[in-house]
């Protein structure tokens, strides 16, 4: 049965200046995150309840919400930079609210569809053709604009997660 994991005590908010920039980073450790747990410190919870991530990590399945986006946020892109690939793992990114977004079904593949992340590199959150960031050609990569508390989650395809360790962000502007 999957389990859905957030970072434990962390609401609905982002950080952004006066302009309204957001950039939103996280540093997933997932061999740091199992130790925590077994020391009795884990930064992870399930419904608000602090919860150590088991030994043999991130099942398949599992989601992690990654960030959690308050309304009137419009994400614009991001990536992931993997300083040690995963163990056996493909991720989805996306949201799972039908009803948070604007224009928008849930999609728990929104920005990454089966993104292989068990080599060092660098991932780019850009499902449509794939130059957006090189060359200009009248598309523009996937935005979202949250119209209400949205959750950004990583759904683990593979088997279990317990050796990837990447940054993720993302930008975009805080809106309304």
């Amino acid at each position: 049965m999957a389990t859905t994991y957030h970072y434990y005590k962390e609401g609905y908010a982002v950080p952004y200046d006066a302009f309204g920039h957001v950039l939103l980073r996280r540093h997933l450790d997932v061999p740091a995150i199992i130790a925590s747990g077994a020391a009795g410190y884990s930064p992870l919870a399930v419904a608000g309840v602090r919860t150590a991530l088991e030994s043999t990590g991130f099942a398949a399945t599992d989601i992690l919400q990654l960030w959690r986006v308050p309304a009137g946020v419009l994400l614009l892109g991001g990536g992931i930079r993997v300083s040690t690939g995963g163990s056996a793992t493909t991720i989805d990114f996306g949201h799972a609210s039908a009803t948070a977004t604007m224009a928008e079904a849930a999609e728990g593949d929104r920005w990454l569809d089966a993104a292989d992340l068990t080599a060092a590199g660098y991932i780019n959150f850009d499902t449509e053709d794939g130059n957006e960031w090189t060359a200009f050609d009248g598309n523009y990569g996937v935005q979202t604009l949250s119209i209400g508390n949205l959750s950004l989650d990583i759904t683990f395809n593979g088997a279990a997660e317990t050796t990837l360790i990447a940054d993720f962000w993302m930008f975009g502007y805080k809106v309304y």
